[in-house]
Protein backbone atom coordinates (compact mmCIF):
# COMPACT_ATOMS: atom_id res chain seq x y z
CA UNK A 1 0.00 0.00 0.00
CA UNK A 2 1.31 3.41 -0.99
CA UNK A 3 0.87 6.01 1.78
CA UNK A 4 -0.77 9.30 0.90
CA UNK A 5 0.56 12.69 1.96
CA UNK A 6 -1.64 12.67 5.05
CA UNK A 7 0.01 9.43 6.22
CA UNK A 8 3.48 10.74 5.41
CA UNK A 9 2.75 13.90 7.38
CA UNK A 10 1.48 11.79 10.27
CA UNK A 11 4.76 9.88 10.36
CA UNK A 12 6.80 13.09 10.25
CA UNK A 13 4.73 14.42 13.15
CA UNK A 14 5.50 11.20 14.99
CA UNK A 15 9.20 11.71 14.33
CA UNK A 16 8.93 15.27 15.64
CA UNK A 17 7.25 14.02 18.81
CA UNK A 18 9.80 11.24 19.25
CA UNK A 19 12.74 13.64 18.93
CA UNK A 20 11.22 15.99 21.53
CA UNK A 21 10.79 13.02 23.88
CA UNK A 22 14.35 11.96 23.10
CA UNK A 23 15.61 15.38 24.22
CA UNK A 24 13.67 15.11 27.48
CA UNK A 25 14.77 11.53 28.18
CA UNK A 26 18.45 12.18 27.42
CA UNK A 27 18.88 15.69 28.87
CA UNK A 28 20.83 14.37 31.86
CA UNK A 29 23.60 13.18 29.52
CA UNK A 30 26.71 15.26 29.00
CA UNK A 31 26.06 16.78 25.59
CA UNK A 32 29.41 18.57 25.46
CA UNK A 33 31.68 15.55 25.63
CA UNK A 34 31.59 13.24 22.64
CA UNK A 35 33.54 11.92 19.69
CA UNK A 36 32.55 11.01 16.17
CA UNK A 37 32.68 7.36 17.23
CA UNK A 38 30.45 7.97 20.26
CA UNK A 39 27.81 10.63 19.63
CA UNK A 40 25.99 12.48 22.38
CA UNK A 41 22.26 12.99 22.07
CA UNK A 42 22.97 16.54 20.88
CA UNK A 43 25.09 15.11 18.07
CA UNK A 44 22.23 12.84 17.07
CA UNK A 45 19.78 15.76 16.86
CA UNK A 46 22.29 17.83 14.86
CA UNK A 47 22.81 14.92 12.44
CA UNK A 48 19.07 14.44 11.94
CA UNK A 49 18.63 18.16 11.41
CA UNK A 50 21.30 18.20 8.71
CA UNK A 51 19.70 15.39 6.71
CA UNK A 52 16.12 16.58 7.11
CA UNK A 53 17.17 20.05 6.00
CA UNK A 54 19.20 18.62 3.11
CA UNK A 55 16.26 16.49 2.00
CA UNK A 56 13.87 19.44 2.19
CA UNK A 57 16.20 21.54 0.02
CA UNK A 58 16.59 18.70 -2.47
CA UNK A 59 12.83 18.13 -2.76
CA UNK A 60 12.23 21.85 -3.13
CA UNK A 61 14.83 22.07 -5.91
CA UNK A 62 13.39 19.06 -7.75
CA UNK A 63 9.88 20.48 -7.53
CA UNK A 64 11.04 23.83 -8.92
CA UNK A 65 13.39 22.19 -11.46
CA UNK A 66 16.43 23.93 -9.99
CA UNK A 67 19.87 22.24 -10.18
CA UNK A 68 20.91 20.73 -6.85
CA UNK A 69 24.31 19.45 -5.69
CA UNK A 70 23.90 16.04 -4.12
CA UNK A 71 26.18 14.42 -1.56
CA UNK A 72 28.87 12.28 -3.17
CA UNK A 73 30.24 10.67 0.00
CA UNK A 74 27.79 10.60 2.89
CA UNK A 75 30.37 9.30 5.39
CA UNK A 76 32.72 12.21 4.63
CA UNK A 77 29.80 14.64 4.74
CA UNK A 78 28.63 13.28 8.10
CA UNK A 79 32.09 13.84 9.57
CA UNK A 80 32.26 17.37 8.19
CA UNK A 81 28.83 18.23 9.58
CA UNK A 82 29.73 16.71 12.94
CA UNK A 83 32.82 18.93 13.15
CA UNK A 84 30.85 22.07 12.28
CA UNK A 85 28.06 21.31 14.75
CA UNK A 86 30.22 20.03 17.61
CA UNK A 87 30.50 23.31 19.51
CA UNK A 88 26.94 24.48 18.95
CA UNK A 89 24.83 25.06 22.04
CA UNK A 90 22.02 22.59 22.58
CA UNK A 91 19.37 25.30 22.30
CA UNK A 92 20.70 26.27 18.87
CA UNK A 93 20.64 22.64 17.72
CA UNK A 94 17.07 22.21 18.97
CA UNK A 95 15.97 25.41 17.24
CA UNK A 96 17.56 24.32 13.96
CA UNK A 97 15.79 20.98 14.20
CA UNK A 98 12.41 22.69 14.62
CA UNK A 99 13.05 24.86 11.56
CA UNK A 100 14.21 21.90 9.47
CA UNK A 101 11.23 19.67 10.19
CA UNK A 102 8.81 22.57 9.67
CA UNK A 103 10.33 23.22 6.24
CA UNK A 104 10.28 19.51 5.39
CA UNK A 105 6.56 19.32 6.05
CA UNK A 106 5.94 22.47 4.01
CA UNK A 107 7.87 21.11 1.03
CA UNK A 108 6.34 17.64 0.80
CA UNK A 109 2.79 18.97 0.56
CA UNK A 110 3.73 20.76 -2.66
CA UNK A 111 3.84 17.36 -4.36
CA UNK A 112 0.76 15.72 -5.81
CA UNK A 113 -0.54 12.20 -5.24
CA UNK A 114 0.56 11.06 -8.68
CA UNK A 115 4.14 12.17 -8.00
CA UNK A 116 4.52 9.99 -4.91
CA UNK A 117 4.97 6.84 -6.99
CA UNK A 118 7.57 8.35 -9.33
CA UNK A 119 10.89 6.52 -9.18
CA UNK A 120 12.73 8.49 -11.86
CA UNK A 121 13.25 11.71 -9.92
CA UNK A 122 16.89 12.72 -9.22
CA UNK A 123 16.77 11.63 -5.58
CA UNK A 124 20.03 9.71 -5.68
CA UNK A 125 18.50 6.42 -4.52
CA UNK A 126 16.39 5.12 -7.41
CA UNK A 127 13.35 4.70 -5.17
CA UNK A 128 9.77 5.97 -5.22
CA UNK A 129 9.31 9.51 -3.98
CA UNK A 130 7.11 8.39 -1.08
CA UNK A 131 9.85 6.06 0.15
CA UNK A 132 12.40 8.85 0.01
CA UNK A 133 10.08 11.08 2.07
CA UNK A 134 9.55 8.32 4.62
CA UNK A 135 13.27 7.53 4.76
CA UNK A 136 14.40 11.03 5.70
CA UNK A 137 11.23 11.87 7.61
CA UNK A 138 10.84 8.69 9.63
CA UNK A 139 12.98 5.56 9.29
CA UNK A 140 16.37 7.32 9.31
CA UNK A 141 15.69 9.63 12.28
CA UNK A 142 13.85 6.99 14.32
CA UNK A 143 16.61 4.50 13.55
CA UNK A 144 19.07 6.86 15.21
CA UNK A 145 16.82 7.28 18.24
CA UNK A 146 16.53 3.49 18.56
CA UNK A 147 20.29 3.08 18.33
CA UNK A 148 21.02 5.75 20.94
CA UNK A 149 18.44 4.36 23.35
CA UNK A 150 19.97 0.92 22.90
CA UNK A 151 23.49 2.23 23.43
CA UNK A 152 22.48 4.01 26.64
CA UNK A 153 20.41 1.04 27.86
CA UNK A 154 17.19 3.07 27.83
CA UNK A 155 15.25 -0.03 26.94
CA UNK A 156 11.73 1.14 27.73
CA UNK A 157 12.21 4.08 25.37
CA UNK A 158 13.65 1.76 22.74
CA UNK A 159 10.62 -0.52 22.91
CA UNK A 160 8.22 2.44 22.80
CA UNK A 161 9.73 3.91 19.61
CA UNK A 162 10.10 0.48 18.04
CA UNK A 163 6.43 -0.34 18.61
CA UNK A 164 5.17 3.08 17.50
CA UNK A 165 7.10 3.00 14.22
CA UNK A 166 6.87 -0.70 13.32
CA UNK A 167 4.14 -0.22 10.71
CA UNK A 168 5.95 2.48 8.75
CA UNK A 169 9.27 0.59 8.96
CA UNK A 170 7.47 -2.47 7.56
CA UNK A 171 5.82 -0.43 4.81
CA UNK A 172 9.06 1.31 3.84
CA UNK A 173 11.05 -1.93 3.66
CA UNK A 174 8.38 -4.29 2.31
CA UNK A 175 8.84 -6.28 5.49
CA UNK A 176 12.61 -6.68 5.15
CA UNK A 177 14.11 -6.89 8.65
CA UNK A 178 17.34 -5.28 7.38
CA UNK A 179 15.61 -1.93 7.87
CA UNK A 180 16.53 -2.42 11.55
CA UNK A 181 20.24 -2.98 10.90
CA UNK A 182 22.53 -0.76 12.98
CA UNK A 183 25.65 -1.62 11.01
CA UNK A 184 26.11 2.01 9.91
CA UNK A 185 25.70 3.26 13.50
CA UNK A 186 27.68 0.83 15.60
CA UNK A 187 30.66 2.40 17.33
CA UNK A 188 31.84 -0.54 19.45
CA UNK A 189 32.09 -4.04 18.04
CA UNK A 190 29.51 -6.33 19.56
CA UNK A 191 27.71 -3.61 21.51
CA UNK A 192 24.42 -3.84 19.60
CA UNK A 193 24.26 -7.62 19.84
CA UNK A 194 25.01 -7.54 23.57
CA UNK A 195 22.38 -4.88 24.26
CA UNK A 196 19.76 -6.73 22.23
CA UNK A 197 20.49 -9.93 24.12
CA UNK A 198 19.97 -8.06 27.39
CA UNK A 199 16.73 -6.59 26.09
CA UNK A 200 15.40 -9.89 24.79
CA UNK A 201 15.47 -11.38 28.29
CA UNK A 202 12.60 -9.09 29.22
CA UNK A 203 10.85 -9.07 25.83
CA UNK A 204 11.57 -12.53 24.43
CA UNK A 205 8.10 -12.85 22.89
CA UNK A 206 8.21 -9.54 20.99
CA UNK A 207 8.06 -10.27 17.25
CA UNK A 208 9.46 -6.89 16.20
CA UNK A 209 12.40 -7.24 18.56
CA UNK A 210 13.09 -10.63 16.99
CA UNK A 211 13.32 -8.88 13.60
CA UNK A 212 15.71 -6.30 15.06
CA UNK A 213 17.89 -9.09 16.46
CA UNK A 214 17.78 -10.93 13.14
CA UNK A 215 18.99 -7.80 11.34
CA UNK A 216 21.94 -7.40 13.71
CA UNK A 217 23.34 -10.94 13.92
Amino acid sequence: MIPDLARINLEIDRTHKNVLEFITVCNSENSKSSSYEDWSYKDVIAHLTRWISFSADKLESIKNQIPFKDVDDFRKTNREWYAVDYNKELKIVESEFEKAIKKYKAVIVTYGKEELIKNDLPLGFGIDLWRYMIMDGSTHPNGHLLYHYLKRRKYLNFIKVMEETKDIFYLFSNGNSKVYSFVEYEDKAGMVKNRLEELSKAYNDNDILKKVMEANQ
